[in-house]
This record gives C-alpha cells, structure tokens and sequence, in this order.
C-alpha cells in the first residue's frame, strides 16, 4: 500500500537529532492523523534526489513535533542510489510487518581500496564473512537493498548490495540470526571517486575510443576461454594517446565507473619515493594486489590498471638527466618485467597506460607484447565541439539552478568556428567563464555577449605550449583599399573551395595546399595573406625567416615541423611564411648541399607540405600555406610545382581607383580638410604602393600638426590641400620600372611553364 504524503519533506539526515539509532524516519504528526499510519511500521520512503533521480530507504516510520516543512531520515538501508546532497520525500510504500529469519543469504561486497591494500593477505572471504554477520544481524533487509552504515565505514566496506535470500520474496522484510548461512557472491573495489564533486563525463566524440577500449574488456573477459581452447593468450595491454586536456582521464574513469571495474592507479606521485629501490617495490605492490583480487578472492568485476602520464614514469634514456637516469632504467625494467609476468599468468587483468607525449615514452614500453596496441583521441573538430559546448553549457546551467539558456543554431556555429585547436579541457573553461560571468550578472543577461566575450579571453593550451604564436583575425577584404580584380580572384579560387568544399568535391576539386603571393614591397602581400585567413575563418600563424634559423644544427628544421604540428592542432589553420625566398631559396648546382642550412630547412619545408591534409576526404580538416615574396625568381623550383605553392598570384602596385580607395579609408581615421581633392591626389601618386600612401598622408599629417599653435580652433585639426602639395614635392615612389619587369618576366616564364 503506498501512501501520498500530499506534500514535500525537505529530507535531513536522522543524525542531527539521534546520533544512535538507524533504520528510523520521524515524520511530522499531521501526517500520521490524515493517513492513518500506525507507529513503528516499516515502510519504503521513497525520495526524489537532487537531479531527478528517485530512491528509498528501509525505516520505521514514527511521528515527531516538526514545526518546519522537513523530516530526519537514517540512510543505513536503501537503494544502491547515494543521498550526499539532500532530497525531498514524497511518498511511503508499506512493506510486510512480520519480518522473518533468513536461511541463506547472498550478498555483494564493496569495499574501499585503501582498506584492500592495507588489509592484503589478511584479507580473506571468512574473515569477511564473519565482519558482514556482525554489521547485518541487527538491520532488517529486504532483497535489492543496499547497506551503508557507520559500521560498514569502520570495516572499510563502501556498501554490502543483498542479492538473494532463500525463501522470500522481494517485498519482504527479513533479519539474520546465528544460523543464517551467509555467501559473497563476488568482493569489488569501490568505482567512486574519491573528490567530493565528480566531474561529468560527455562521451560524444569519444564513441570510437570507447568502442576500443570495450572491445579489450571483452578479450580480458574471453581470455581464460581462449587459453584452455588453444592456448593463446591475447594482449589486454593499450596506450591511450592524446593532447592535454582531451578527456583521457575523465573518459577512463567513466569508463571504470560505469562498467564497475576493479581500478588501480599507478601515477609519479603515488609511486617515485626519495630512496632508490622504493618506487619498484610500489609498482610490485600494486600488480600484488590487482592479482590477489582477482585470483584470491575471486572478483567477477573486470580489473584494470591505469598508468597516468607513464611517459613521465618511463621516459627514454637520453631525455632523463645524468642523476635521474638510473632511477628511470631500473623502474622501466621493473614495469616490462611485471607486464610480461602478467601477461604469461592466467589472470584476465587490463593494463591501459595515457600519454600526451607518446614519443617521450622509453621504447622497451611500446614494443609489441607490452603497449603496442595504442588508442588515439583525436583533436575535436568543428561539429564535434559544437556539441560538447552545448552539453558542457546545459550541464552549467543545471548546476547554477540558472534559469535555461538555449543556444541558438548561430552562436553555436560562431563557436564551433571560434574554436580551433580547443580540447575539452579548452572548452570546459570557456564554459567556465561563462559561468563566472553569469555569477557577477545580478540583473537578466545576455548569454550571446558572455559566449562572445570568453571567447575573445579564453586561448586554447595548445596556443599556450607552441613555440609559434596563433592568431585570428576579426577584419577581412573591407580593410583594402581598391584591389577588386585581386580580392574576386582570391574569392573565386581558393574562398568559394573552402566554403564550398562539397560541391568543390563534387566536380572532382582539390583545394590548392599553397598559394604564393608576390610582387612589389609595400603592396599588401602580409595584409591579403592576414584578411584570407578571417574570411576563411582559419586560424592564422606567421613565420619570417628570422623566426627560423638557430645556430644549433637540426633546431630550424624542427621547428619547422613544430609548425605545421601547431597548425594542425589549430586547423583549418593558415600558414604564412614572410619573405619566403630567404628561407627557401634556388638551390645552388655546385655547392655541397648536405651541409647547407637553407638546402635541409627547403628539404624539411617540401616534406612538411606534401604531409598537409589538402581537404579531399570529408573528414579531414583544411590547413593552408600561403608564401609572400619579393623576389618570386630566387624561390626553388620544387617549392612552386604543382601541389606545393601551386597557385600563384601578383599582387600589383595600386592603380588609380584603387589608390582612390585607399586614400578613403585612410580620410576614415584622418581629418581631411575639404579643399583636400582625393582623385588629384590619386592621379599625382602614379607607381605608388599602398605603403607610399599610407606614408604620404602621414607627412601631410606631420605638416599639419606642426603649424598647430595655443590658439588653433577646431577647423585648424584638418589636414588641408597646401599640406599634401607639399608632401607630394618631397616624396616619391619606392616602385621603378625596372622592378616591374621583374614580375613580368617571372609572370612569363610562369605561363611557359603551363
């Protein structure tokens, strides 16, 4: 029979009021006078948690003078569901008042795992059964029930779950006596995580390497199977691969808790002691224990062993210093011999080890037989962090009991494009700032000014551990002055592919992996490269030459492939090298090119650029390589074939419309006076280039400040005719025919060659 309280009971632990009695709920009396309940009975109180989420505990119901909306409730014995932050109770479920003296009874135990470590191999199912009979006599149980009392914390026992009981049924109440003969179906460790908040996991993203990892629990579990059948025993060993931050020990540790596993973590600060010889006798110790679970006390939970950052544990020989060194060999030859010891045993344990730096890792460890088989999360790409977002979003607005903010379809997409090179970690802390925010906001808030706002002060840590800078830009083609022929050809053939890239697909296209820009200096060469990467919405990384070159031999060419390494963490990325015929000029015929710094750093960057995704799977992300030149005919030839810096574009010195342009966004941040005639002026500046210009209008500008005087009213702030004349009369272009024929004769030879 269940019983409608008619309101909500704020739930408080019966604690506070009566520190030594259990399975008791002391309710307010004019619920016992409207419902008719009798004192002393047993009931289920059923209790909606906090989260939606409902459970109950076995308690004698009695009444008490409660003057506030409330009642005390003892949690010894309920369901395997916890009650840490509070509930509301909502209804009673009446449960058959004879209780009875159980035959058998079989139970599961979880236990706490400091408690196993230090009572190992003195723990044993006897003594635990004796320890269970003293903690489960005096309670009254029901099947599916779960025990957690102050006793079962003494005993180091996180909950005792009652699976069966001979002859009774599922809605009784029983008690065990002293010939009550009591079984452990199967002993596990405590999945929980110790920290006070569990941090939530989303698995989106993360199906293929979960799937992975499944796919080793189901070996471990046919793995005795297989050995009695034909003898082989198959690998359960696996390295987790991935970026910081990208959710390898959030996804372990969901994945422990929700398939219940046995977890033993080896990490530097729980296993390197000061004396030598300590920390391999800790890793001994741990693989003692995972073995004595499993084959002693006869756990049916699958057991795996987690290695946090065992590059840091096991790091290769020469990245040790001179002391360190000796401690590193001797753990290192600890671990390989444990793992080959316990891949020769019967026992079905997994071994998953995770590193952001595989290559760091000591080549004994990856060998196959030990980790060779290695999982990898990928960087999210744009769809995928969208989603996350979103979920991390609506998870931040449940906690803070915030009214809901939905996201709309286009602040997402702002996001998803905003965030390049962003982990999980990158996109819990801008949900973070959001978060602090929204704290501050007293007042109704706008959630797309807080998204767009975190989004501009959180920097992905990728970004933070590159060697290059990583930019993005918020100003496109509208900051240029003129240019329309040069603009709709850069739209036209590498723009629309990258908005477009189904349909460039579909017709068979391939985005170009380069594109060179050259032509005179001062003509916006960095400026178009800076304005291609905001339209295409990429992230945008600089590299001069001077960026490049070190005095140690083989320091250029890794950092030329940190670069493109960086770039592919931040994709669609664009890359943008300055000047690239000083980085990568003619190789010369005669000269002994094996020792050449510019020949190896040319060698690296044509390798580096035959590996950069080009956009044709569907998947992959675009990373693009665009070169600015002056000098286009001291470039090598294999640097500007086909596939590399295939698409060549002249950036031109102004003409007259597009001077006209110029000198209008320049009046935009400067005050011309009206006199000022812009197509004379446009006329008079034939060869000039937009940094002439630009260089032009700030003499003129010079001029006018100087005749400024104490009493200069608001019209004399003006930059006037007399001033620009005069500026003309001693300034002239940077340009010459003769460099002009340089770009002719390369457009030529160009041309030739296709």
């Amino acid at each position: 029979m269940k019983f409608d309280l008619g309101q909500k009971l704020t739930v408080l632990p019966l604690q506070i009021i009566e520190e030594f009695t259990f399975q008791k709920c002391l309710l307010p009396k004019e619920i016992f006078t409207k419902n008719g309940l009798r004192p002393g009975a047993w009931m289920k109180c059923c209790v909606e948690k906090t989260g939606f989420e409902t459970c109950y505990f076995l308690c004698q119901v009695y009444p008490r003078d409660i003057n506030v909306n409330c009642c005390y409730l003892d949690y010894g014995v309920g369901t395997s569901t916890l009650l840490e932050k509070g509930g509301i109770l909502h209804s009673l479920e009446a449960i058959e008042c004879q209780t009875r003296d159980s035959e058998q009874v079989a139970v599961t135990l979880e236990i706490n795992e400091s408690f196993f470590k230090s009572r190992l191999h003195k723990l044993t199912t006897s003594m635990l059964t004796i320890n269970l009979k003293q903690i489960l006599t005096p309670l009254n149980l029901m099947i599916g029930s779960v025990v957690r009392t102050k006793s079962t914390k003494n005993y180091g026992i996180s909950a005792i779950h009652i699976d069966s009981c001979k002859n009774t049924n599922e809605n009784t109440l029983f008690q065990l006596d002293s010939q009550t003969q009591l079984y452990i179906n199967n002993i596990y460790i405590s999945a929980k995580s110790n920290a006070s908040e569990v941090k939530p996991f989303f698995k989106h993203g993360y199906e293929l390497v979960w799937k992975e990892i499944e796919d080793l629990l189901c070996n471990s579990r046919l793995r005795d199977m297989q050995i009695e059948s034909n003898g082989i025993r198959p690998h359960l060993n696996a390295l987790l691969i991935g970026p910081p931050g990208c959710g390898k020990t959030a996804l372990l540790n969901a994945f422990v808790e929700q398939h219940n596993c046995n977890c033993f973590y080896i990490s530097t600060e729980n296993v390197l002691h000061e004396y030598p010889g300590e920390a391999e006798a800790q890793l001994r110790k741990e693989f003692e224990n995972a073995l004595y679970l499993t084959k002693h006390l006869k756990s049916k939970n699958p057991t795996i062993i987690i290695f946090e950052n065992i590059d840091l544990l096991c790091p290769l020989s020469n990245n040790a210093s001179n002391t360190d060194a000796g401690n590193s060999n001797r753990i290192c030859v600890q671990l390989v011999k444990l793992l080959d010891e316990l891949h020769n045993s019967n026992a079905s344990i997994l071994c998953i080890a995770t590193s952001s730096n595989p290559s760091a890792i000591n080549a004994s460890i990856r060998r196959p037989g030990r980790f060779q088989h290695e999982i990898t999360i990928d960087w999210p790409n744009e769809q995928t962090r969208k989603i996350l977002f979103n979920a991390m979003f609506e998870f931040s607005q449940a906690k803070l009991f915030l009214t809901p903010k939905k996201l709309d379809v286009e602040l997402l997409d702002l996001v998803g494009k905003r965030t390049q090179g962003f982990v999980a970690g990158d996109l819990a802390l801008l949900v973070q700032n959001i978060e602090q925010n929204q704290v501050k906001q007293e007042k109704e808030f706008d959630v797309g000014h807080f998204v767009k706002s975190a989004l501009n002060n959180v920097r992905p840590a990728a970004v933070h551990t590159a060697d290059v800078r990583v930019y993005k830009f918020v100003e496109g083609f509208e900051t240029i002055g003129g240019m329309d022929k040069l603009k709709r050809t850069m739209k036209v053939s590498i723009l629309a592919g990258l908005r477009k890239q189904e349909k460039f697909r579909k017709f068979g296209l391939k985005l170009p992996k380069g594109l060179l820009l050259y032509g005179p200096p001062g003509c916006a060469k960095t400026t178009f490269a800076k304005c291609l990467a905001k339209e295409a919405d990429m992230t945008f990384i600089s590299i001069a030459s001077a960026d490049v070159y070190s005095p140690y031999v083989g320091a250029a060419e890794k950092f030329i492939v940190r670069i493109f390494d960086t770039a592919r963490k931040n994709a669609p990325c664009l890359i943008f090298f300055d000047e690239i015929d000083t980085l990568a000029g003619r190789r010369p015929i005669s000269s002994n090119s094996s020792s050449d710094v510019q020949v190896r750093i040319l060698s690296t960057l044509l390798t580096e650029m035959d590996g950069v995704i080009d956009g044709s799977d569907e998947n992959s992300q675009q990373i693009l390589v665009v070169a600015a030149s002056n000098r286009p005919d001291m470039i090598d030839d294999a640097l500007l074939r086909p596939g590399r810096l295939s698409k060549h574009i002249y950036v031109p010195a102004p003409d007259l419309q597009s001077r006209i342009s110029i000198l209008q966004l320049i009046a935009k941040r400067m005050p011309f006076a009206a006199d000022v005639n812009i197509n004379k002026i446009a006329e008079e500046t034939e060869l000039y280039t937009g940094a002439d210009m630009c260089n032009l209008c700030n003499e003129a500008a010079l001029l006018a400040f100087e005749r400024l005087s104490v009493d200069s009213s608001e019209d004399d702030y003006k930059i006037n005719a007399q001033e620009f004349d005069f500026a003309l009369k001693n300034s002239k272009s940077s340009l010459s025919t003769n460099q002009l024929s340089l770009y002719t004769k390369f457009q030529k030879k160009i041309e030739a060659k296709s």
